[in-house]
């Protein structure tokens, strides 16, 4: 796979965000040199061209609420997706990283997935969508959906906003299943609730 070439800085667009793993290496077992090695060299996030007029829109539907979107990784090249893909198999195990990371079609390498967040403008800070307490299982789609406390369902339900805004937009949640991966794919069926 070769690095597309329609990529654009969604900062360019008046768009947020941040590169994850320029910011979360350590996190996850790897160093500054692996990154870097691999290719990244800010935390400037890119996407495909294609989709930033999508992008845009539902930031634009989002500041009606007094949030933004705000995206945490879009391109990334297969050279990250290797080292990323050793070092947390290093550091959580096979199994833990295989339910996390599309080794099999490295979907972020096609400028074309983003991993998202809601931005609280007022407050300067994300909206979490999960506890953190709640662990890995906590980043999969209905992870909420049954608990019944609040902070459950406050949970569910920025979820669940954020997730039709990405469908009505042609966005599709990617093959895990994570609550904050869209794949843009317009023409398949949307697949969130």
């Amino acid at each position: 796979m070769t690095t597309p070439t329609d990529l654009v800085y969604i900062d360019d667009y008046g768009l947020l965000g941040s590169n994850f793993y320029w910011h979360k290496y350590a996190t996850h077992g790897l160093t500054k040199e692996d990154i870097m090695q691999a290719g990244l060299k800010d935390d400037r996030v890119r996407v495909s061209k294609q989709i930033i007029d999508k992008l845009a829109a539902i930031d634009q539907k989002l500041q009606e609420k007094g949030w933004r979107l705000y995206i945490k990784e879009g391109y990334r090249s297969e050279e990250i997706y290797k080292i990323v893909y050793q070092r947390r198999v290093e550091k959580y195990g096979k199994e833990v990283t295989d339910s996390i990371l599309n080794m099999n079609t490295m979907p972020h390498a096609l400028g074309l997935s983003v991993d998202v967040a809601i931005w609280d403008t007022k407050e300067n800070k994300e909206i979490h969508m999960r506890r953190s307490e709640d662990g890995v299982p906590a980043l999969f789609i209905d992870f909420y959906k049954n608990k019944k406390d609040e902070g459950s369902q406050q949970c569910q339900e920025l979820q669940d906003y954020l997730g039709k805004l990405m469908m009505l937009n042609g966005f599709r949640i990617g093959t895990k299943r994570e609550y904050f991966h869209f794949d843009y794919r317009p023409d398949t069926l949307p697949n969130y609730p």
